[in-house]
């Protein structure tokens, strides 16, 4: 029997031991196999095409590798003291302190400091920094300016210099004043990063609402439980709320008073508009019109026990002393215990007698007052 092409066969299979050892690229009969050969060449061809596609395609389409940076910069607060120490050297007082002084540091805290000066020390004078409240460890840098020149780092709240004495005395003024003059900078190195991975960071707490929403239940009457009548004027306000900001409240609601029985209270020589920023102060801790009714607001809230609400009207009469009205900010000082409003009033009366235009009526309705102006040392 024969094939097309005309080589015979057998048609008996073979013996294992009978099979010719053929090469994988040659057939039986000795010549080559060309599908072998082209499947061969098609997977070589195959793997090289996968390897420029690695190589040359793959970066257009994937992701450079991330990169990551940070940066450091340095924050800084500077805040410029003077101290003018008159009679330097009739001074026999072992030491000598400044007034308070104040600021924020880098992170809004409030900071307070003082300067101290040792003239009577045998060889030097000793002049050195304290912070008074605030960290102690916080960053600092002091330098004295003038007339000495000086720098020292704050180190456990304090920073000294030391002078001889020959130093100092050269430099005073030619009545024997000591001006000294300081800088203080409190600075703090703040990291800052900047990376391209999808870091997930943890979500961003909103602001409180508790202010405004507190506000938006004042406005709308909603639930309220009492009534407050102030000249012709009504207010709706909430016991719980007036309860837990007054003590004064707490008392009208916790006794059988006529206010706990009848749900209402009655409020006579009181200004509406007055009365209405105090509610707004209750509800959400802020107060509008401040400089226009800071004493009447200074005296509700002596009033009703709102020891904040006080002090914020104390800050603000503090900063506005003036000639025209020191002697009503001092009688209002005096009459609702506001002792540091009435330690600057007494000083600033001391030092301006001449030029207050109401001194001689305000001599004669309050000798009391007049005694403590002129006791007060300048």
């Amino acid at each position: 029997m024969g094939n097309s092409y005309g080589y015979g066969y057998s048609t008996r299979l073979m013996l294992p031991w009978e099979r010719p050892i053929v090469h994988p690229l040659v057939s039986s009969n000795g010549f080559s196999s060309f599908r072998t050969i082209k499947w061969t060449g098609g997977v070589a061809c195959c793997a090289g095409i996968l390897f420029i596609c690695y190589k040359i395609i793959r970066p257009r389409f994937l992701k450079a590798e991330p990169e990551q940076a940070c940066r450091t910069i340095q924050k800084s607060k500077t805040y410029i003291n003077k101290w003018t120490i008159e009679k330097f050297v009739t001074i026999q007082d072992a030491s000598i302190k400044s007034i308070v002084f104040s600021g924020t540091n880098c992170d809004g805290d409030l900071v307070t400091w003082s300067y101290f000066v040792e003239p009577d020390k045998e060889n030097y004078v000793k002049v050195w920094y304290q912070i008074e409240t605030g960290e102690r460890d916080i960053v600092a840098g002091i330098e004295l300016i003038g007339p000495m020149i000086a720098f020292r780092w704050c180190i456990n709240g304090q920073a000294i210099f030391t002078f001889d004495h020959s130093t100092v005395f050269q430099n005073l003024s030619n009545d024997g004043s000591l001006a000294l003059a300081f800088k203080v900078s409190f600075s703090k190195n703040v990291l800052k990063g900047d990376s391209s991975y999808n870091v997930i960071h943890a979500p961003k707490v909103p602001p409180s609402e508790l202010a405004e929403s507190f506000g938006k239940l004042l406005s709308s009457s909603q639930l309220s439980d009492i009534t407050v009548k102030v000249g012709r004027r009504t207010f709706h306000a909430h016991k719980a709320i007036l309860v837990a900001r007054s003590t004064v409240f707490a008392a009208m609601f916790q006794h059988d008073m006529r206010e706990a029985q009848r749900n209402e209270i009655v409020i006579p020589n009181m200004d509406p508009q007055v009365f209405e920023e105090v509610l707004r102060f209750i509800y959400t801790d802020k107060v509008e019109g401040l400089p226009q009714m800071a004493y009447e607001l200074l005296e509700v809230a002596d009033k009703y026990d709102l020891a904040r609400l006080k002090v914020i009207c104390e800050n603000e009469l503090l900063t506005g002393i003036t000639v025209n009205a020191a002697t009503k900010t001092l009688e209002f000082a005096d009459l609702y215990r506001a002792e540091k409003l009435k330690a600057k009033t007494l000083h600033f009366l001391n030092r301006n007698l001449r030029q207050i235009p109401n001194w001689e009526e305000f001599c004669s309705a309050r000798p009391d007052l007049v005694a403590e102006i002129l006791a007060t040392p300048e």
